[in-house]
C-alpha cells in the first residue's frame, strides 16, 4: 500500500514539472512527455528564439527650452512661487519667483557702501586741501627765513665776531634745511591725499558694482515661460523636484518646457539583464493607464554604465532612449510612465534546450539523450542564451530526446521519496 502510494505521488509530481515545462517551452518549439520510467523528456525541434527584456521609465521631449536659475544674481536664489510641475504655461506667463529679501538687502547695503565711499572721498579731499595749505605756507615761511638769512649773511671778520659768523651759517643751514622739509612734506601729502582719494574710489567702484549686481537679481526674480506648453520641473539625484523654499544656484536648472510634437521613452533595465543592450534594437512601448496601446520603437542611445536609480538601493540600471518608429499621438505627454520591451536577440530554426536539461560533468557542458540503451550523456556548445533557455551550436539534432534531469540520480530520489511515504521506523 504504502509502494502504490509513493508511486501515485511521484507519478503526479513528475507530471506537475513536465506541464510546467511544457507551458515554459511550447514558445521555442519543445514537446515534453514522460517515459515508462518516470523521467521527464523533451524532443528537440528547430524553432524561433527570442530573448527580451523588460525596461520601465517614462517619457520625455526630444526638444524642450530650459528654465535656468539667471547667472546675473551671483549668488543663491530662495524660490518663493512656483507653477506646478506638469501645469499648462502661456509664453511669457511667470512661472518662477524668487524670495527679493536678499537682493532688496544687497541693494541697500550697496547703497550704503556708496555713500560712505563718497564720504571718505570728501574727507581725503578736505584733509588734502587742509593739509597741502597749511604745508604749503610752511614751506613759505622756510623760504622767506631763507632768503632774509642769506641777504643778511655774516662774513665780514673785521665787522662781526667769529661767534656771529658761525651763528648766522647755522641758520642759513637751518632754514634751508626747514624749507626742503616742507617742499617734500607737501609733495608728500598731495600724493598720500591722492592715494587715499584712489581708495575712496576705489570702494565706491565696489560699492557700485555692488548695486548693479543687486539691481539685476531683483529684475532677474521672475522667470517667464519662453513659449506655450508644458511645464516640466526638473528633478535631482534623488528624484526630487524644487519645491518653495528651496535655495538654487546661479544657472541650475528648474524646469524645462517641452516641445510635444516629438517625444522619447527614457527607461531603465536592470544590470543584470542589460547584457548585449545596444542601439538600433527593436522595442514596443506601453503607456501606463492606456492598455491595448502599443507603440513601435527603437533603441536609439544607451548610457554605457549602469547606475543606481535611487540613493538608497545598491541595485543599478543601464539608461536607455527608445525613439517611436511614428510620432507618439498629441495627447502623450513628459512624465508619463512606460513599460517597454526591447528584443536583445532573436534567431530562427535554432535548437534550444532548457536551462535545466545541462549539467556540469567532468569540466563540460552535457545533457542526456535518449538512445536504445537507455540515457547518454552527450557534449554540447552554447551559441546564444537567455535566462529560461540555452540556443545548442553542437552536440544534438532536430528529433532527439533529452532527459530534464539527471537519470543517474532518479532511482535515489525514487527511495528517498518512498522513505518518507513509509515514515520513520517502517
Amino acid at each position: 500500500m504504502n509502494k502504490q502510494l509513493s508511486r501515485v505521488l511521484r507519478d503526479r509530481r513528475l507530471l506537475a514539472v513536465a506541464a510546467a515545462l511544457g507551458l515554459a517551452l511550447v514558445g521555442v518549439g519543445f514537446v515534453g512527455r514522460i517515459e515508462s520510467d518516470g523521467v521527464a523528456t523533451f524532443e528537440v525541434r528547430p524553432a524561433r528564439f527570442v530573448r527580451e527584456v523588460e525596461a520601465r521609465g517614462s517619457l520625455k521631449a526630444v526638444k524642450a527650452t530650459p528654465i535656468l536659475v539667471p547667472p546675473e544674481s551671483g549668488r543663491q536664489q530662495k524660490v518663493a512661487f512656483l507653477v506646478k510641475d506638469g501645469a499648462f504655461v502661456k509664453a511669457g506667463e511667470t512661472v518662477v519667483e524668487f524670495d527679493p529679501y536678499d537682493a532688496e538687502r544687497e541693494a541697500m547695503d550697496g547703497q550704503a557702501d556708496l555713500v560712505a565711499a563718497g564720504a571718505k572721498i570728501e574727507k581725503a579731499r578736505a584733509e588734502g586741501t587742509k593739509n597741502q595749505a597749511a604745508l604749503g605756507l610752511d614751506r613759505d615761511v622756510a623760504k622767506e627765513q631763507l632768503d632774509g638769512a642769506l641777504t643778511f649773511k655774516l662774513t665780514d671778520t673785521s665787522l662781526f665776531s667769529r661767534h656771529q659768523i658761525i651763528e648766522s651759517q647755522l641758520d642759513r643751514e637751518l632754514f634751508q634745511a626747514r624749507a626742503n622739509v616742507a617742499t617734500r612734506k607737501l609733495a608728500a601729502s598731495g600724493k598720500l591725499s591722492t592715494a587715499e582719494r584712489a581708495l575712496g574710489e576705489i570702494d565706491a567702484s565696489k560699492a557700485r558694482l555692488k548695486v548693479k549686481i543687486a539691481e539685476k537679481g531683483l529684475r532677474s526674480l521672475r522667470i517667464q515661460a519662453p513659449h506655450d506648453g508644458l511645464l516640466v520641473l526638473e528633478r535631482n539625484w534623488r528624484g526630487e523636484m524644487p519645491s518653495v523654499g528651496d535655495s538654487l544656484w546661479p544657472g541650475q536648472k528648474v524646469a524645462e518646457v517641452p516641445d510635444l510634437s516629438e517625444l522619447e521613452a527614457k527607461v531603465f533595465v536592470l544590470e543584470a539583464d542589460g547584457a548585449g543592450l545596444k542601439p538600433g534594437q527593436k522595442a514596443k512601448v506601453a503607456i501606463e493607464g492606456r492598455p491595448g496601446e502599443e507603440h513601435e520603437a527603437v533603441v536609439s542611445r544607451v548610457e554605457p554604465l549602469a547606475k543606481t536609480r535611487d540613493w538608497q538601493s545598491p541595485v543599478k540600471y543601464f539608461e536607455a532612449m527608445l525613439s517611436f518608429a511614428i510620432p507618439g499621438p498629441l495627447e502623450l505627454k513628459p512624465g508619463q510612465k512606460v513599460r517597454a520591451v526591447v528584443r536583445l536577440d532573436e534567431a530562427d530554426g535554432v535548437l534550444a534546450v532548457p536551462r535545466g536539461a545541462v549539467f556540469e560533468k567532468d569540466g563540460k557542458r552535457v545533457v542526456y539523450r535518449r538512445t536504445g540503451q537507455g540515457f547518454v550523456p552527450v557534449e554540447v556548445t552554447t551559441a546564444r542564451q537567455s535566462i529560461s533557455h540555452l540556443v545548442l551550436a553542437t552536440g544534438l539534432a532536430a528529433g532527439d530526446v533529452i532527459a530534464l534531469r539527471d537519470p543517474s540520480a532518479k532511482r535515489a530520489l525514487v527511495e528517498t521519496g518512498e522513505a518518507a511515504v513509509a515514515g520513520p521506523g517502517r
